[in-house]
């Protein structure tokens, strides 16, 4: 009997209840947000792959979806783990993981957020950091009012500052003279500007092109600075000049000034303040102590890569470089406290909030503006960005701090803690949504190192980190292998996830290697490379999976070498693509969908079984029409639901039915060859598919079973 993945998933109401949980995935799911990772799949969407695969074609879905289920029989690896989406849901829904990725931030990640935890245990080793450290930390964001009362610096606005090359001013690299404004202007138009003249802080509007300052009365527009783009303009000679060849004449990295602060008085109120002699002093006592620790930081040189070149152009040549001194005392003194922890577990736990802390405390983090979380951290495009007016946060923090070791030990490990006692799904009803609860297998579990002690063992997790492409699995002995592979040409995770292994590192002493990189990783800019490798972690899943099992992943790409690799890790592998489901991939507001031409909001699910398992060689009449009239179903599932399907989204879906096709052309040189057809008329198909009209005949359960959406959340 078929698995109900291999039907009539149901893919566009399961879309629905994705797209609602990508707003705000790290509230729903907080459980996979304690540590960074990058394209983290949601949550919902992986618990329906897992369901519709454990389910056979006549169990209701929805039903199950909202139901405890016990697959206590059924083994999931994901060879890719990431984030450890596909193993969270997998133990929720009963099953038993194994979960592999060769990147040791990933494995240390997964481990962290899986394991048991007593929550008890937890505060008390936060209280003992707490009772050790706050005060301390705090000491080096103390200030003084206009008035001569302490108050607590919350945040300050730095901007970086580059020698003019004529006439050696020191150029301060402002994009706006406005450096602070509300997160949605239209409703709150104020906005703070800084004086190009005196340096006072001008409270103004955001779209204002004309200010007169208080203090000095220089006229100034604040919506120019001195850097657009990649120029440069000096405000003193007039010269201008490409910053990234005059970083070819310095050494080191630009240099920056404190020029406001956003200051937490005793009665709970915010302002903006300038520096001043207090500030002032504290930072020469400040650099006056990193120079007594700066040696304590190991050299670890910034390796060549797609997503590190950029800042080694800028002149950052080791990790400790993307901090600020009173960071990195800071980062010091929390690195000597977590690494007492005693408990292995417990240590890991802390080492995972302190590298997420990073994340949001360094010279690459910028001010996202009033009335949101104020850290915009490092990685929100997904890349390594100099930032040429930085923000220097709180990194302990106050109640009302962002990105802070306090605020985040609340909102990420103790609302993951929570979550895994009870995780609970999201149910859309007449539009809202609500959390049901006492659906799910509780998420703590044992986490063993190998087989053996995972062989026969309910309520454990076998995690490991290394290549994929070989694991200690004996053959035939996984039911089905659920992943999300990496893209051959988008993030390199490694060489972002650098970052962290330089910190988590020092504290777990994982190993005497000093990159989180490796040559086996699946992760090349050469598409052949790229092949050979995905090829051979396939293989590996096709040895380990049992002959009826199925292996299910999610995938989608806008270029044409992207789908001919994965249909040569697909064939090659010894594996046929029986179906292909689009379903909601990313938040359609995130930074790189934002800036992208024709953006990608969907995923494919596509659902492979072993070859010699598959009953589809057959030939076919027209397979093009067949895969653009199956599009435009699933284009027509997707609108009906008011979801929005782009040009980019059509493509990728077109191209997964295109993949269930090709294997019926019965020899892989044919399915090239096809492959290649389809190509060179793409735009046309893509075109032709975009016009699903509502006669289009669509037919799947999650039609009837519609009215589960407009029920009580009891009936």
């Amino acid at each position: 009997m078929p698995e109900l993945i291999e039907k009539d998933f149901p893919f566009a109401d399961l879309s629905l209840i994705a797209e609602r949980e990508s707003w705000r995935k790290e509230i729903y799911r907080p459980v996979y947000y304690i540590h960074k990772w990058w394209a983290k799949r949601l949550g919902s969407v992986f618990r329906g792959i897992l369901l519709g695969a454990c389910l056979d074609d006549k169990h209701d879905f929805w039903k199950k979806f909202y139901q405890k289920n016990n697959f206590k029989n059924i083994t999931v690896f994901d060879p890719f783990m990431g984030s450890g989406v596909t193993l969270g849901e997998a133990i929720k829904l009963g099953c038993r993981v194994i979960g592999r990725d060769i990147n040791p931030v990933a494995f240390l990640a997964c481990k962290a957020s899986m394991s048991e935890y007593s929550l008890n245990e937890v505060y008390s080793t936060y209280k003992k950091i707490e009772r050790e450290l706050s005060s301390t930390l705090l000491s080096y964001f103390k200030t003084k009012t206009s008035d001569g009362k302490e108050a607590v610096v919350l945040y300050y606005f730095l901007v970086k500052i580059v020698p003019c090359p004529e006439c050696k001013k020191d150029i301060e690299l402002f994009k706006k003279r406005i450096f602070s404004k509300n997160a949605v202007p239209k409703k709150n138009p104020t906005a703070r500007s800084i004086c190009p003249g005196c340096g006072a802080i001008n409270l103004t509007v955001y779209n204002s092109e004309k200010i007169e300052c208080d203090e000095c009365r220089t006229v100034y527009n604040p919506q120019k600075g001195s850097i657009k783009g990649p120029l440069v303009t000096c405000d003193g000679c007039g010269q201008s000049f490409r910053l990234v060849d005059r970083m070819k004449t310095l050494s080191g990295p630009l240099d920056f000034k404190r020029y406001a602060k956003i200051i937490l008085t005793d009665d709970g109120k915010k302002s903006y303040c300038r520096m001043n002699s207090f500030d002032h002093k504290l930072e020469k006592k400040i650099a006056s102590e990193y120079a007594e620790i700066s040696s304590n930081f190991p050299r670890v040189l910034i390796r060549p890569g797609y997503n590190t070149n950029q800042i080694l152009k800028h002149n950052y040549t080791h990790w400790h470089e993307l901090f600020s001194a009173r960071q990195l005392i800071c980062i010091s003194k929390l690195m000597t406290s977590i690494r007492q922890i005693r408990s292995k577990k417990m240590r890991l736990l802390f080492a995972c909030l302190f590298s997420g802390v990073l994340e949001f405390n360094n010279l690459f983090a910028s001010f996202k503006g009033e009335g949101t979380g104020a850290v915009r951290h490092m990685f929100s495009h997904h890349v390594l960005k100099p930032e040429s007016m930085p923000l220097e946060a709180n990194i302990w923090g106050t109640l009302k701090s962002s990105g802070s070791f306090s605020t985040l030990f609340k909102s990420r490990v103790i609302k993951a803690i929570e979550y895994k006692s009870n995780p609970g799904e999201i149910r859309l009803i007449s539009g809202k949504s609500s959390k049901i609860k006492g659906i799910n297998h509780p998420l703590s579990i044992k986490v063993v190192d190998n087989y053996s002690e995972f062989f026969g063992r309910n309520k454990t997790a076998y995690i490991s980190q290394g290549d994929s492409a070989c694991t200690d699995i004996p053959d035939k002995s996984i039911d089905m292998v659920v992943t999300d592979p990496p893209f051959f040409d988008n993030i390199h995770y490694s060489e972002l996830a650098d970052f962290f292994y330089y910190w988590l590192n020092q504290i777990l002493e994982f190993s005497d290697t000093k990159t989180s990189r490796s040559k086996n990783e699946v992760q090349n800019t050469d598409a052949d490379l790229f092949t050979n490798k995905l090829i051979s972690v396939f293989m590996e899943c096709h040895r380990v999976l049992k002959s009826k099992g199925l292996f299910i992943f999610t995938y989608h790409h806008s270029r044409h070498e992207g789908w001919s690799a994965v249909h040569r890790g697909i064939r090659n592998s010894g594996f046929i693509c029986q179906q292909a489901y689009p379903v909601k991939a990313e938040m359609s507001v995130s930074m790189p969908l934002m800036k992208a031409t024709s953006p990608i909001h969907l995923d494919l699910v596509l659902v492979c079984r072993k070859e010699n398992d598959s009953k589809n060689h057959f030939d076919i009449s027209d397979p093009v029409k067949a895969a653009i009239n199956d599009t435009k179903n699933s284009i027509f599932a997707l609108k009906s639901r008011k979801i929005k399907v782009s040009p980019g989204d059509a493509k990728v879906i077109l191209m997964g039915r295109f993949l269930c096709e090709a294997h019926k052309m019965r020899n892989l040189e044919n399915e090239e060859k096809f492959l290649q057809k389809i190509e060179i008329n793409i735009d046309e198909y893509v075109s032709e598919a975009m016009k699903a009209k509502s006669e289009v005949f669509y037919k799947t359960p999650a039609v009837e079973q519609l009215s589960l959406f407009e029920c009580t959340e009891n009936g």
